[in-house]
């Protein structure tokens, strides 16, 4: 044993690292931990996916939308939700396989043939660096575009008249100010009898009766056609005496029931965050106040940071995981210091876009959170095989 320990050490360590994912114990090693982590990261998907699909479904029903409508809803919000799950997944499956392979005693052997925590940290972070570069195509190519789809179909859904819309004798809340009721269904989207309430503009209570409505489409916003009403506005005032009431006859008169602000349109509404592309998040004359651009700022620099937090979180688990590792400190010990600092680089990251947000030229602390932890890290795993290198010659020179 003292023989071959002092050969494998003797090998010159550039050669180790040149030959990187060619040694077959590296590939070993990478493909158990990307099992794992296909495995948790559907795990995690499905849980966020269900936790969402209950507040889509309320929308989807109560809209009658489509099943089509429910799923193109649910898969274009998945980019926004691989920036979370992917680095969370990668993290638990580094700490998962390298914890197995430890329980199984991989690890103790993997040790004897002479691979150092060094050369064993070369396997997780070489993956975690890929997962890195799939979660830059993510921030900066996939999410602005399926988000922007998945605001469009949510403007759509939320626009359409809804099904449950049209029934008889019910007075039905279309938002919290709105409320709508008829006495009879005249065919699928016309009704008489109609009684509306609108109490959107403030101060002011509007209450509509007609004989018959129509509903319809206009503008890609939902409005309801009234014939042969009445329109009564009263102003909302503390004081019964000061109210003033203001009633008018009409022929037609076309009201708009969308849940958004009755001046804003789906063609001229302000763009999600997540729907800009980088360039535009930085550019400071796209945003309407300097609090808009300040948070705009910072998602931008969120972006291109958040897919580094995988590789931050790679190394803080290898290195948790081989930290005085040689002074056998128990298991439990070791995945409570790995999740431990996991959590609070992610709790330093998510608190430094805050930072930003309110001092903008404060930026580089959203790179240094996690630039330095991930240079601890190192420096632990090369002490690590530093002092694992000394015992192995220790041993070898006690056998000569």
């Amino acid at each position: 044993m003292g023989i071959q320990i002092e050969c494998v050490y003797n090998i010159p360590y550039n050669i180790v690292f040149g030959n990187l994912m060619n040694n077959q114990l590296n590939k070993y090693l990478f493909s158990h931990i990307m099992g794992i982590w296909f495995i948790i990261l559907g795990c995690l998907m499905a849980v966020i996916w269900l936790n969402q699909s209950l507040r889509i479904l309320d929308i989807v029903i109560a809209q009658g939308a489509s099943l089509r409508d429910f799923l193109l809803y649910s898969a274009l919000a998945a980019p926004l939700w691989l920036i979370i799950t992917v680095p969370l997944s990668a993290f638990i499956a580094i700490l998962w396989t390298l914890n197995r392979f430890l329980s199984d005693r991989e690890i103790v052997v993997m040790h004897a043939v002479g691979l150092s925590p060094m050369q064993l940290s070369i396997a997780p972070i070489f993956f975690s660096v890929l997962l890195s570069a799939l979660l830059f195509f993510n921030s900066l190519v996939l999410l602005p575009l399926f988000f922007s789809g998945f605001k469009t179909i949510q403007e759509e859904v939320r626009n359409t008249i809804p099904k449950l819309l049209i029934q008889e004798n019910i007075f039905i809340d279309i938002d919290k100010d709105l409320t709508i009721f008829f006495g009879k269904k005249l065919s699928a989207n016309a009704v008489g009898n109609v009684f509306i309430q609108d109490k959107r503009t403030p101060k002011t209570n509007v209450t509509f009766t007609a004989e018959t409505g129509k509903f319809t489409i206009a503008d890609n916003l939902p409005i309801v056609v009234l014939n042969n009403g009445q329109r009564t506005e009263t102003s909302n005032e503390k004081d019964f005496e000061s109210q003033t009431s203001n009633t008018l006859s009409f022929d037609s008169y076309t009201l708009n029931i969308s849940r958004e602000n009755q001046e804003q349109t789906a063609s001229n509404r302000l763009l999600d965050a997540n729907e800009e592309s980088v360039r535009n998040l930085f550019n400071r004359d796209l945003a309407k106040s300097e609090r808009f651009w300040r948070q705009r700022f910072a998602e931008g620099h969120y972006r291109l940071t958040s897919p580094l937090i995988v590789i931050t979180l790679a190394i803080t688990a290898v290195s948790m995981f081989f930290y005085r590792l040689s002074k056998q400190v128990s298991l439990a010990k070791r995945l409570t210091l790995a999740g431990l600092f996991g959590l609070a680089v992610q709790i330093a990251y998510l608190m430094s876009k805050s930072v930003v947000i309110n001092y903008p030229f404060l930026w580089p602390i959203m790179y240094l959170v996690l630039i330095i932890p991930a240079v601890i890290g190192i420096i632990i795993i090369y002490s690590s095989s530093q002092k694992d290198r000394l015992l192995s010659f220790q041993l070898a020179e006690m056998h000569k």
